[in-house]
Protein backbone atom coordinates (compact mmCIF):
# COMPACT_ATOMS: atom_id res chain seq x y z
CA UNK A 1 0.00 0.00 0.00
CA UNK A 2 2.81 2.40 0.83
CA UNK A 3 4.41 1.66 -2.54
CA UNK A 4 1.11 2.22 -4.36
CA UNK A 5 0.54 5.65 -2.81
CA UNK A 6 0.14 8.31 -5.48
CA UNK A 7 1.76 11.46 -4.09
CA UNK A 8 0.32 13.47 -6.99
CA UNK A 9 -3.03 13.07 -5.23
CA UNK A 10 -1.78 15.07 -2.24
CA UNK A 11 -4.20 17.96 -1.69
CA UNK A 12 -2.38 19.89 1.03
CA UNK A 13 -3.67 17.71 3.85
CA UNK A 14 -1.33 15.19 5.47
CA UNK A 15 -3.08 11.95 6.30
CA UNK A 16 -2.21 9.07 8.60
CA UNK A 17 -3.86 5.79 7.74
CA UNK A 18 -3.87 3.32 10.61
CA UNK A 19 -4.67 -0.33 9.96
CA UNK A 20 -5.32 -2.67 12.86
CA UNK A 21 -5.41 -6.35 12.00
CA UNK A 22 -7.84 -7.64 14.59
CA UNK A 23 -6.93 -11.33 14.27
CA UNK A 24 -3.16 -10.68 14.49
CA UNK A 25 -3.40 -7.83 17.00
CA UNK A 26 -0.90 -5.82 14.96
CA UNK A 27 -1.25 -2.14 14.07
CA UNK A 28 0.53 -0.31 11.26
CA UNK A 29 0.46 3.36 10.28
CA UNK A 30 1.16 4.95 6.90
CA UNK A 31 1.82 8.68 6.73
CA UNK A 32 0.74 10.15 3.38
CA UNK A 33 2.08 13.55 2.37
CA UNK A 34 3.53 15.49 -0.55
CA UNK A 35 6.89 13.67 -0.47
CA UNK A 36 5.49 10.14 -0.42
CA UNK A 37 4.60 7.60 2.23
CA UNK A 38 6.31 6.39 5.39
CA UNK A 39 5.43 3.34 7.49
CA UNK A 40 5.37 3.36 11.30
CA UNK A 41 4.87 0.39 13.61
CA UNK A 42 5.26 2.10 16.98
CA UNK A 43 1.89 3.86 16.99
CA UNK A 44 3.58 7.23 17.42
CA UNK A 45 1.28 9.10 15.04
CA UNK A 46 -2.29 10.28 15.51
CA UNK A 47 -4.39 8.56 12.84
CA UNK A 48 -6.77 10.54 10.68
CA UNK A 49 -8.39 7.34 9.35
CA UNK A 50 -8.40 3.95 11.10
CA UNK A 51 -9.31 0.59 9.59
CA UNK A 52 -10.08 -2.39 11.82
CA UNK A 53 -10.01 -5.57 9.78
CA UNK A 54 -9.12 -9.25 9.97
CA UNK A 55 -5.93 -9.85 8.01
CA UNK A 56 -7.70 -12.50 5.94
CA UNK A 57 -10.29 -9.95 4.75
CA UNK A 58 -7.67 -7.36 3.81
CA UNK A 59 -5.66 -10.02 1.97
CA UNK A 60 -8.76 -11.08 0.03
CA UNK A 61 -9.36 -7.44 -0.95
CA UNK A 62 -5.73 -7.00 -2.07
CA UNK A 63 -5.98 -10.16 -4.21
CA UNK A 64 -9.14 -8.88 -5.83
CA UNK A 65 -11.28 -11.71 -4.47
CA UNK A 66 -13.74 -9.17 -3.07
CA UNK A 67 -14.13 -5.45 -3.66
CA UNK A 68 -13.14 -3.13 -0.83
CA UNK A 69 -16.41 -1.19 -1.02
CA UNK A 70 -18.42 -4.41 -1.12
CA UNK A 71 -16.61 -5.80 1.92
CA UNK A 72 -17.16 -2.54 3.79
CA UNK A 73 -20.84 -2.57 2.91
CA UNK A 74 -21.09 -6.09 4.35
CA UNK A 75 -19.33 -4.83 7.50
CA UNK A 76 -16.44 -7.26 7.06
CA UNK A 77 -14.22 -4.45 8.32
CA UNK A 78 -14.80 -1.09 10.00
CA UNK A 79 -13.58 2.44 9.32
CA UNK A 80 -13.46 5.38 11.71
CA UNK A 81 -12.15 8.91 11.41
CA UNK A 82 -11.90 10.81 8.11
CA UNK A 83 -14.04 8.82 5.68
CA UNK A 84 -13.01 10.91 2.65
CA UNK A 85 -9.88 8.75 2.29
CA UNK A 86 -12.08 5.72 1.65
CA UNK A 87 -14.22 7.60 -0.86
CA UNK A 88 -11.11 8.68 -2.79
CA UNK A 89 -9.19 5.44 -2.26
CA UNK A 90 -8.48 4.85 -5.95
CA UNK A 91 -7.12 8.37 -6.27
CA UNK A 92 -4.64 7.94 -3.41
CA UNK A 93 -3.70 4.32 -4.13
CA UNK A 94 -4.35 4.22 -7.87
CA UNK A 95 -2.23 3.77 -10.98
CA UNK A 96 -0.30 7.02 -11.52
CA UNK A 97 0.64 6.11 -15.08
CA UNK A 98 -3.01 6.09 -16.02
CA UNK A 99 -3.27 9.68 -14.81
CA UNK A 100 -0.08 10.97 -16.38
CA UNK A 101 -0.47 9.18 -19.72
CA UNK A 102 -4.12 9.24 -20.70
CA UNK A 103 -5.16 7.33 -23.78
CA UNK A 104 -4.86 9.39 -26.93
CA UNK A 105 -8.05 9.96 -28.84
CA UNK A 106 -8.74 11.07 -32.36
CA UNK A 107 -8.85 14.89 -32.64
CA UNK A 108 -12.17 14.57 -34.46
CA UNK A 109 -13.71 12.50 -31.68
CA UNK A 110 -15.94 14.47 -29.29
CA UNK A 111 -15.84 12.86 -25.86
CA UNK A 112 -19.15 13.08 -24.02
CA UNK A 113 -19.10 14.17 -20.40
CA UNK A 114 -20.85 12.22 -17.69
CA UNK A 115 -24.57 12.87 -17.23
CA UNK A 116 -25.47 15.98 -15.24
CA UNK A 117 -28.53 16.27 -13.04
CA UNK A 118 -28.90 19.84 -14.31
CA UNK A 119 -30.12 18.36 -17.60
CA UNK A 120 -33.13 17.02 -15.73
CA UNK A 121 -33.59 19.98 -13.37
CA UNK A 122 -33.38 22.94 -15.78
CA UNK A 123 -36.69 22.17 -17.60
CA UNK A 124 -38.54 21.69 -14.30
CA UNK A 125 -37.13 24.87 -12.73
CA UNK A 126 -38.01 26.90 -15.83
CA UNK A 127 -41.51 25.40 -15.92
CA UNK A 128 -42.38 25.95 -12.24
CA UNK A 129 -40.94 29.47 -12.22
CA UNK A 130 -42.29 30.81 -15.51
CA UNK A 131 -45.73 29.16 -15.52
CA UNK A 132 -46.46 30.19 -11.93
CA UNK A 133 -45.87 33.84 -12.90
CA UNK A 134 -47.76 33.92 -16.21
CA UNK A 135 -49.27 30.66 -17.50
CA UNK A 136 -49.49 31.32 -21.22
CA UNK A 137 -46.21 33.18 -21.77
CA UNK A 138 -44.47 31.11 -19.10
CA UNK A 139 -45.50 27.92 -20.86
CA UNK A 140 -43.89 29.17 -24.08
CA UNK A 141 -40.71 30.01 -22.17
CA UNK A 142 -40.64 26.52 -20.66
CA UNK A 143 -41.12 24.95 -24.12
CA UNK A 144 -38.23 27.01 -25.49
CA UNK A 145 -36.03 25.85 -22.61
CA UNK A 146 -36.96 22.21 -23.26
CA UNK A 147 -36.15 22.63 -26.95
CA UNK A 148 -32.79 24.22 -26.08
CA UNK A 149 -31.68 21.55 -23.59
CA UNK A 150 -30.27 19.14 -26.23
CA UNK A 151 -28.07 22.01 -27.44
CA UNK A 152 -27.18 23.46 -24.02
CA UNK A 153 -26.22 20.04 -22.61
CA UNK A 154 -24.94 18.59 -25.89
CA UNK A 155 -21.57 17.68 -24.34
CA UNK A 156 -23.20 15.45 -21.72
CA UNK A 157 -24.65 11.98 -21.91
CA UNK A 158 -28.39 11.88 -21.29
CA UNK A 159 -30.14 9.65 -18.75
CA UNK A 160 -33.67 8.30 -19.10
CA UNK A 161 -34.77 10.77 -16.40
CA UNK A 162 -33.56 13.67 -18.55
CA UNK A 163 -35.67 12.49 -21.46
CA UNK A 164 -38.74 11.77 -19.34
CA UNK A 165 -38.45 15.21 -17.73
CA UNK A 166 -38.33 16.99 -21.09
CA UNK A 167 -41.40 15.09 -22.27
CA UNK A 168 -43.32 15.75 -19.03
CA UNK A 169 -42.47 19.46 -18.98
CA UNK A 170 -43.39 19.84 -22.65
CA UNK A 171 -46.80 18.21 -22.12
CA UNK A 172 -47.55 20.20 -18.96
CA UNK A 173 -46.42 23.46 -20.59
CA UNK A 174 -48.68 22.82 -23.57
CA UNK A 175 -51.60 22.21 -21.20
CA UNK A 176 -50.88 25.46 -19.33
CA UNK A 177 -50.69 27.40 -22.60
CA UNK A 178 -53.93 25.98 -24.00
CA UNK A 179 -55.97 26.34 -20.79
CA UNK A 180 -54.36 29.53 -19.53
CA UNK A 181 -54.33 27.89 -16.08
CA UNK A 182 -50.93 27.35 -14.51
CA UNK A 183 -52.03 26.06 -11.09
CA UNK A 184 -53.11 22.56 -12.10
CA UNK A 185 -50.19 21.82 -14.46
CA UNK A 186 -47.58 23.01 -11.95
CA UNK A 187 -49.20 20.96 -9.19
CA UNK A 188 -49.26 17.89 -11.43
CA UNK A 189 -45.62 18.64 -12.17
CA UNK A 190 -44.73 18.33 -8.48
CA UNK A 191 -46.49 14.98 -8.36
CA UNK A 192 -44.84 13.65 -11.53
CA UNK A 193 -41.40 14.81 -10.41
CA UNK A 194 -41.87 13.08 -7.06
CA UNK A 195 -43.04 9.88 -8.74
CA UNK A 196 -39.90 9.84 -10.90
CA UNK A 197 -37.79 9.66 -7.74
CA UNK A 198 -40.00 7.09 -6.03
CA UNK A 199 -40.33 4.82 -9.07
CA UNK A 200 -36.55 4.84 -9.51
CA UNK A 201 -36.33 3.15 -6.09
CA UNK A 202 -37.98 0.11 -7.69
CA UNK A 203 -35.13 -0.23 -10.21
CA UNK A 204 -31.53 -1.36 -9.82
CA UNK A 205 -30.38 2.28 -9.82
CA UNK A 206 -32.11 5.09 -7.88
CA UNK A 207 -32.40 8.37 -9.74
CA UNK A 208 -29.63 10.25 -7.91
CA UNK A 209 -27.19 7.34 -8.30
CA UNK A 210 -27.49 7.60 -12.08
CA UNK A 211 -25.74 10.97 -11.89
CA UNK A 212 -23.33 10.71 -8.95
CA UNK A 213 -22.03 7.17 -9.49
CA UNK A 214 -19.26 8.54 -11.71
CA UNK A 215 -17.68 10.05 -8.61
CA UNK A 216 -17.57 6.59 -7.05
CA UNK A 217 -16.16 4.38 -9.81
CA UNK A 218 -18.99 4.50 -12.36
CA UNK A 219 -20.82 1.23 -12.89
CA UNK A 220 -18.70 -0.45 -10.19
CA UNK A 221 -20.52 1.74 -7.64
CA UNK A 222 -23.45 -0.67 -8.01
CA UNK A 223 -21.35 -3.21 -6.10
CA UNK A 224 -20.96 -0.77 -3.19
CA UNK A 225 -23.81 -1.48 -0.73
CA UNK A 226 -23.17 1.73 1.23
CA UNK A 227 -23.37 3.86 -1.90
CA UNK A 228 -26.52 2.17 -3.15
CA UNK A 229 -28.34 2.23 0.19
CA UNK A 230 -27.49 5.90 0.69
CA UNK A 231 -28.87 6.78 -2.73
CA UNK A 232 -32.02 4.68 -2.30
CA UNK A 233 -32.77 6.53 0.94
CA UNK A 234 -32.14 9.93 -0.63
CA UNK A 235 -34.22 9.11 -3.73
CA UNK A 236 -37.12 8.00 -1.53
CA UNK A 237 -36.79 11.17 0.57
CA UNK A 238 -36.82 13.48 -2.47
CA UNK A 239 -39.71 11.58 -4.01
CA UNK A 240 -41.78 11.77 -0.83
CA UNK A 241 -40.98 15.47 -0.51
CA UNK A 242 -42.36 16.33 -3.95
CA UNK A 243 -45.43 14.12 -3.59
CA UNK A 244 -46.16 15.95 -0.33
CA UNK A 245 -45.43 19.24 -2.11
CA UNK A 246 -48.20 18.41 -4.59
CA UNK A 247 -50.57 17.70 -1.69
CA UNK A 248 -49.88 20.81 0.36
CA UNK A 249 -49.82 23.00 -2.76
CA UNK A 250 -53.32 21.81 -3.66
CA UNK A 251 -54.59 22.39 -0.12
CA UNK A 252 -52.95 25.79 0.44
CA UNK A 253 -54.08 27.14 -2.92
CA UNK A 254 -57.61 26.06 -2.13
CA UNK A 255 -57.39 27.83 1.22
CA UNK A 256 -56.15 31.05 -0.40
CA UNK A 257 -52.52 30.87 0.69
CA UNK A 258 -51.03 31.09 -2.79
CA UNK A 259 -48.44 33.72 -1.80
CA UNK A 260 -47.18 31.51 1.03
CA UNK A 261 -46.51 28.73 -1.47
CA UNK A 262 -43.91 30.85 -3.25
CA UNK A 263 -41.83 30.87 -0.05
CA UNK A 264 -42.54 27.30 1.05
CA UNK A 265 -42.01 25.60 -2.30
CA UNK A 266 -38.67 27.35 -2.80
CA UNK A 267 -37.37 27.13 0.76
CA UNK A 268 -38.09 23.43 1.40
CA UNK A 269 -36.02 22.09 -1.56
CA UNK A 270 -33.10 24.31 -0.49
CA UNK A 271 -33.23 22.86 3.03
CA UNK A 272 -33.53 19.38 1.55
CA UNK A 273 -30.42 20.08 -0.53
CA UNK A 274 -28.44 20.92 2.62
CA UNK A 275 -29.76 17.74 4.24
CA UNK A 276 -28.65 15.71 1.21
CA UNK A 277 -25.11 17.12 1.37
CA UNK A 278 -24.91 16.25 5.06
CA UNK A 279 -26.54 12.83 4.79
CA UNK A 280 -24.41 11.55 1.92
CA UNK A 281 -21.34 12.12 4.09
CA UNK A 282 -22.74 11.17 7.49
CA UNK A 283 -24.61 7.96 6.68
CA UNK A 284 -21.83 5.99 4.88
CA UNK A 285 -19.32 7.04 7.56
CA UNK A 286 -21.73 5.95 10.31
CA UNK A 287 -22.34 2.57 8.67
CA UNK A 288 -18.62 2.12 8.02
CA UNK A 289 -17.83 2.45 11.72
CA UNK A 290 -19.81 -0.76 12.15
CA UNK A 291 -19.97 -2.69 15.36
CA UNK A 292 -16.61 -1.54 16.70
CA UNK A 293 -17.86 1.85 17.85
CA UNK A 294 -21.04 0.32 19.27
CA UNK A 295 -18.99 -2.16 21.30
CA UNK A 296 -16.68 0.60 22.55
CA UNK A 297 -19.68 2.72 23.51
CA UNK A 298 -21.16 -0.20 25.44
CA UNK A 299 -17.91 -0.61 27.37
Amino acid sequence: MAALYNKDAYDGKERVLEIHFTDLDHTYQIRLNQTGSQIFTDGSLSPTTRIDTPFSVWSAISRGEIGGAEALGKQMYAVSGDFSLMINWDKFFGNTSAVKNPEKKSPNMIEKKNPSMMTMLIPWIAFWTAVSITPKVGALIALIVVAAIPFIMRNHEFEIWDQLSMIAVAVLSAAANVTGNGDIPTNIGYLVFGLFWLLSCLTKEPLCAAYVKYNYGGESAHQNPLFMKTNYILAAAWGLLYVLTAVWTFLLRGAGFGNLLIIVNNLIPILMGFFTIWFEKWYPAKMARGKRKEENSAL
